[in-house]
């Protein structure tokens, strides 16, 4: 099965976007020529409606994001143009990052819920890194007592992890068992969240790359992923499908997992939720309009797990060729 669609990607309007010629013309262009059928603009989006976002969110709203939509309707026609967004799950506090109104203004949704570099939002700090934080915290009080909690709590919270590492003689957490964990319970929190499950039955709504370590280096996220149980990513899968959720089967992932497929542990992922009866969705999470051309990947993946059309969202099952 061929892979013709691509809904996870990020052009000027996302703050991760630094090529400066990735326009919605410009993504729209490499489309046709790629020869996909549909393509969906999912830039990150917060819900300006909604409280809590993060200072990096704070000015990636809903009302910014449909700047992009003049230069969708203008796409040639044998280009089915979606307009979609991927927003945010801040699991340290159960928050998502859109309402279920605001998801009515797309086409479509991604929500991830593995964005774990997003420290103390969506993984909170390592148990060293908490207690180094809260000594500097004392210190700084007890030096300077004339400094408000309040402040002294933000110029600790902006020393980096990378920073604070300096100061800790020893690191004791298992940083494997640690994340893992952690993403297993974010994902079936996700699945319990209330405003997710409404979204789900709202609009087609995916959970972007799942169980792919964000924020880790590429050389040991398998090495990660292979602490999971088949059986635990299976009833993963079944929570997801109860309510309606799509699994997104992300080309840039799976390339930092490595192109031996055998021996890449996302497979494992996606077969699960295959098993469990979860339907797709692609994207290449392109960051460039060079990156679009990762769509390709997915043609390799489809073929590894054996895919069918039918195990394509439906709204998307005119975007394969078998």
């Amino acid at each position: 099965m061929k892979i013709r669609h691509d809904v996870h990607n990020h052009n000027i309007f996302s703050n991760c976007c630094n090529d400066p010629s990735a326009s919605t013309d410009a993504f729209v262009a490499k489309e046709v020529e790629l020869g996909n059928k549909i393509f969906g603009l999912s830039n990150h989006i917060w819900d300006e409606s909604v409280k809590g976002a993060s200072y990096w969110y704070s000015k990636q709203t809903i009302t910014k994001a449909e700047e992009a939509k003049a230069s969708l309707a203008k796409a040639p026609k044998e280009l089915k143009c979606l307009f979609g967004a991927e927003s945010e799950y801040f699991h340290c506090y159960d928050r998502l990052g859109m309402s279920v109104e605001g998801a009515k203004r797309f086409d479509y949704m991604l929500i991830p819920h593995s964005h774990q570099h997003m420290r103390n939002q969506v993984l909170w700090d390592l148990p060293e890194i908490q207690e180094m934080r809260a000594k500097i915290a004392a210190d700084v009080q007890a030096a300077l007592p004339y400094l408000a909690e309040d402040t002294v709590k933000v110029m600790t919270n902006a020393l980096q992890e990378a920073h604070l590492k300096k100061y800790i003689e020893e690191q004791k957490t298992d940083l494997g068992k640690y994340m893992t964990e952690a993403a297993v319970k974010s994902f079936n929190d996700l699945c319990a969240n209330e405003t997710f499950i409404k979204m789900c039955a709202t609009v087609p709504t995916s959970i972007a790359h799942p169980f792919a370590f964000c924020g880790i280096p590429h050389e040991i996220k398998n090495s990660f992923l292979i602490q999971i149980p088949d059986e635990v990513l299976y009833e993963c899968f079944k929570r997801a499908k109860a309510i309606g959720a799509y699994c997104e089967i992300n080309c840039a992932a799976v390339t930092e997992h490595g192109m031996d497929l055998e021996a890449n542990q996302l497979m494992r992922v996606f077969a699960n939720a295959k098993k469990a009866g979860c339907q797709f969705t692609f994207g290449t999470d392109s960051h460039s309009v060079k990156s679009l051309e990762l769509v390709r990947v997915g043609d390799l993946v489809a073929e590894h797990l054996g895919l069918t059309k039918a195990d394509i969202a439906e709204y998307l099952q005119d975007g394969v060729e078998e």
